[in-house]
């Protein structure tokens, strides 16, 4: 493994832009991260989730007990794509899975955390995503701009969260 410092810990939440992880996993493994992988469980309501992360470089975190859990939290946190749900957990801090567990854990430890928001128009608009957004930003959370269209607005391209990421290396 390398060094802590090019730790990067992806945390995949169930919106329709999380079949773009294998992609994502591949650019960031380019940059130079060890890249540990974690799903929300409801990736598997979008996708199977195995396909996802059997991607050379990839290390898929599905149990509290795996290594290198023991030492955590270090390295980067970046939640890509992020759903509405996810989002608002972070910002209320609310931990109910794995993947939530450990970014809040990585959040109170002061790792840095990058956010891809994915989410539909009305729920980016909701008065708690709104607060949210502040909140999350108040704590120095990285929000990567998402795309927005007339009924959605979806994780950045891949190339921008990358960016973002190799940005405040």
């Amino acid at each position: 493994m390398m060094g802590d410092e090019a730790a990067l810990f992806l945390f995949v939440t169930g919106a329709a832009r999380c079949v773009q992880a294998p992609e994502l996993i591949r650019a960031l493994v380019a940059q130079g991260f060890t890249v540990y992988s974690v799903l929300t469980p409801n990736v598997a309501q979008v996708t199977a989730p195995a396909p996802l992360m059997a991607v050379p470089g990839n290390h898929w975190i599905h149990a509290y007990q795996q290594t290198p859990l023991e030492r955590y939290p270090f390295g980067t946190l970046l939640v890509a794509p992020c759903t509405f749900n996810t989002f608002n957990k972070i910002a209320l801090g609310l931990a109910d899975n794995l993947a939530t567990a450990m970014i809040a854990d990585g959040l109170g430890a002061g790792q840095r955390v990058i956010i891809a928001p994915s989410m539909n128009r009305g729920l980016w608009a909701h008065p708690q995503t709104v607060a949210s957004l502040a909140r999350l930003q108040s704590w120095n959370c990285e929000i990567v701009s998402p795309t927005v269209t007339a009924d959605k607005v979806t994780m950045a391209p891949v190339a921008e969260v990358v960016a973002a990421v190799v940005g405040g290396r």
